[in-house]
């Protein structure tokens, strides 16, 4: 018997216009044009991605992701907060939200999802960590430096990569008798996989496929990464 989730229909994508409203705000920065095109925004971007959050955290729960998004909660503002900023342009030129085993943007390990006109992306991993959540990450790859070896091994053969231009030049303080074969991996400041999505899938019902797909492959990743925050914590 199909589940509720199950009967409803995928999202079927965005539509062109948001792209083109998006990369009209790039050009047009000021709050009198955005307030006069405000019913673009809603329309095709800002209704759209909830329904994309709703929808999703739907499939993602009956495939046994433990990842959800809530439309109020996940979802970055348009308006920037440009205060502690050099670029002081009052509005995102693209639009995004996270997904997370609590719903909200604060819990350890998402998966993310990016509209932009330059280049939409899905991603998931632990982006910049606090201090105290990194420790614990290092701490769980060299506690099981043959599993880790295995994941990244697996996320390979699947076609993904982690970022590893966000690294430390050495081993971080307080690590020691590092294994060589992980200590480019104890030198990640975050752990980070993003796969590019095209415009043509972005305004189709693949994309929520797609995401969840996603989502799944990269399950493991995120796994490891709460199960050495559970497992050290204090």
């Amino acid at each position: 018997m199909k589940t509720a989730a199950q009967n409803k229909p995928l999202f079927e994508g965005f539509s062109p216009k948001a792209f083109t409203f998006l990369e009209a705000l790039t050009d047009k920065q000021n709050r009198l044009w955005f307030n006069e095109h405000r019913s673009e925004y809603e329309d095709y971007v800002r209704d759209p991605l909830r329904e994309f959050t709703v929808m999703l955290s739907d499939l993602l729960r009956t495939k046994d992701i433990p990842l959800w998004g809530d439309p109020k909660r996940s979802l970055f503002r348009i308006n920037r907060d440009a205060r502690f900023s050099k670029a002081k342009h009052p509005y995102n030129m693209h639009a995004s939200g996270l997904f997370s085993i609590t719903g909200d943007k604060h819990a350890p390990g998402v998966l993310y999802f990016r509209l932009d006109p330059l280049g939409s992306r899905v991603a998931a991993g632990y982006m910049q960590p606090e201090p105290h959540v990194l420790k614990k990450l290092r701490m769980g790859i060299l506690d099981n430096p043959k599993a880790w070896l295995l994941l990244e091994k697996s996320l390979n053969k699947k076609g993904y990569v982690l970022d590893y231009s966000d690294a430390l030049a050495r081993v971080p303080r307080g690590f020691v008798d590092v294994p060589a074969e992980i200590e480019h991996a104890i030198k990640l400041k975050s752990w980070i996989i993003r796969k590019p999505l095209s415009k043509k899938v972005v305004c189709s019902t693949e994309l929520i496929q797609e995401t969840a797909i996603f989502a799944k492959d990269l399950l493991p990743l995120l796994s490891f990464g709460w199960h050495a925050l559970s497992k050290f914590s204090e």
